[in-house]
């Protein structure tokens, strides 16, 4: 990984990361790092997610500000509810502690399941497998769709993968997105099927019979992560007919 990422981006990460390992600080890695990790598949996006509890942003805030990243401000409206923006030069760290369409905190006891590895020979976390799909399943707008990175990681961890953890996180509401996922993973690797277990599509199918019978009228775009859905978009226009 060293060959790919820019040696000053590498010196600036080595720098806060080593701030927040000096400082006690608890966190985990995500993004693009931590799809690497799981699937072998590395897309280089010039920044660093790091998943912290809300409770250590503002000790957060200060390591990486002693490590030479300062405050970007909001990119966009409602950023400060859930993200840190900070850079130093053209490279930059986030600080996370939210899902972006605000369901959910990061927790504590993410990192008891949290596995270690090396990043730029720093010691790190990585968000859990069922934790990192939890939060990209939900990214799926005219912008941005994280999909493609969950199918390659079920691809490559199918066999590791906890379901009943993935069903239990997203819950019964949730899970339809679970069901369209694997929909569309079936459609393109059908060569790699048999890897989700049975019962696991059952469940899905069984719930998505109970849904139907059972619909509720509520409204879920803003949970397909508004960051990058329509907050500022000015070609979008909602009309009241």
């Amino acid at each position: 990984m060293a060959r790919i990422i820019d040696p000053v981006e590498q010196d600036h990460y080595i720098r806060a990361l080593t701030a927040l390992n000096d400082a006690g600080i608890n966190f985990m890695l995500g993004g693009a790092f931590a799809v690497c990790h799981y699937s072998n598949w590395w897309r280089n996006t010039h920044d660093l997610d790091i998943y912290i509890t809300p409770d250590q942003l503002e000790k957060a805030k200060l390591c990486i500000d002693v490590a030479g990243f300062k405050n970007m401000g909001e990119q966009m409206e409602g950023d400060n509810e859930w993200i840190y923006h900070a850079r130093r030069d053209g490279t930059v760290i986030d600080l996370i502690y939210r899902f972006a369409n605000l369901a959910n905190y990061i927790q504590p006891d993410w990192f008891d399941r949290a596995p270690w590895a090396k990043f730029l020979g720093v010691d790190v976390q990585i968000l859990p497998l069922e934790e990192l799909i939890w939060m990209k399943i939900f990214v799926i707008n005219r912008d941005r769709c994280d999909w493609p990175d969950i199918m390659r990681i079920i691809r490559s961890q199918c066999s590791n993968l906890n379901w009943h953890r993935l069903i239990e996180v997203l819950g019964d509401e949730h899970c339809l997105l679970l069901e369209g996922l694997i929909a569309v993973y079936d459609w393109q690797n059908p060569g790699c099927m048999e890897c989700i277990p049975g019962e696991i599509r059952m469940y899905l199918a069984k719930n998505h019979k109970e849904y139907l019978k059972h619909p509720v009228n509520v409204e879920r775009e803003h949970l397909l992560d508004p960051w990058l859905n329509q907050r500022n978009d000015e070609y979008a226009l909602w009309r009241n007919e």
